[in-house]
């Protein structure tokens, strides 16, 4: 059995339900993703399960998944709240996009799958189909599948819970930057040469194509964060980051 979420928001599990933390989770990683729980949000865990009309010990999971996948911060004492992305945090994330998802195309490029290239060229094609389209939503959707597919094809499982979470927490920030036509047929070029290096078997061409992609969306992204930090009022800018400090994010 379910209910409606205050303000109508997805569902939420009634008390006693064995998936209520995975159910409100899902429901707050959304609604931090979208931005409508904003970086610096506390999230009290009696108010949480208040709205969700569950007890404490679903909401404490769900909290726990989210931190995991970087979007929460939690610490002793202070409780929890939603992680505020910072320039040297978006740099990290991308350094190790870029080394982890480079070390996945080599192993693939190593395999010679047929059936592994088949799925990398329709996705490819797609790519290009969905920025043609000017479809942003579809770009995004092919672009993070094919980033996942490198760790899965690799079979390299720690890679791609790595990579699933370190996407999770720039997803808000690469959404907007892939809505430059520019930026989409740049990208879809640098997938092109990772999946042709890959089908050549030349693991450091595919290494090489992989960091090229990330440099890019790196750029891109640290230009985005910049804009939004300088069109934010001194004074917003001021209480951020004394909340931030308070709350312990980084």
């Amino acid at each position: 059995m379910t209910l409606t979420a205050p303000g109508g928001r997805g569902h939420v599990v009634v008390p006693g339900s064995r998936d209520a933390a995975e159910v409100i989770h899902g429901d707050l990683r959304a609604r931090i993703l979208s931005g409508d729980v904003p970086a610096g949000s506390e999230l009290s865990q009696t108010g949480v399960a208040r709205d969700y009309r569950v007890s404490r010990g679903p909401v404490r999971e769900a909290l726990r998944l989210l931190e995991r996948e970087g979007l929460v911060v939690m610490l002793p004492h202070r409780g929890a709240s939603v992680a505020k992305l910072t320039e040297k945090r978006l740099k990290d994330v991308f350094s190790v996009r870029s080394a982890l998802m480079a070390i996945c195309a080599e192993e693939v490029a190593g395999l010679r799958s047929k059936s592994i290239q088949a799925i990398l060229d329709e996705g490819t094609k797609k790519l290009f189909e969905a920025s043609g389209r000017g479809d942003v939503d579809e770009y995004i959707v092919v672009a993070y599948q094919l980033s996942m597919y490198l760790p899965q094809a690799s079979e390299n499982d720690i890679a791609r819970a790595i990579l699933f979470s370190l996407g999770r927490q720039t997803l808000s920030l690469t959404r907007r930057v892939y809505e430059s036509r520019k930026h989409r047929q740049e990208w879809s070029n640098n997938w092109r040469h990772i999946v042709e290096a890959i089908r050549a078997g030349k693991p450091a061409a595919a290494a090489n194509a992989v960091h090229n992609l990330i440099s890019g969306i790196k750029a891109a992204a640290l230009d985005e964060f910049e804009r939004e930090e300088k069109q934010a009022t001194p004074r917003n800018r001021g209480q951020r980051h004394r909340t931030s400090e308070r709350r312990g994010v980084r």
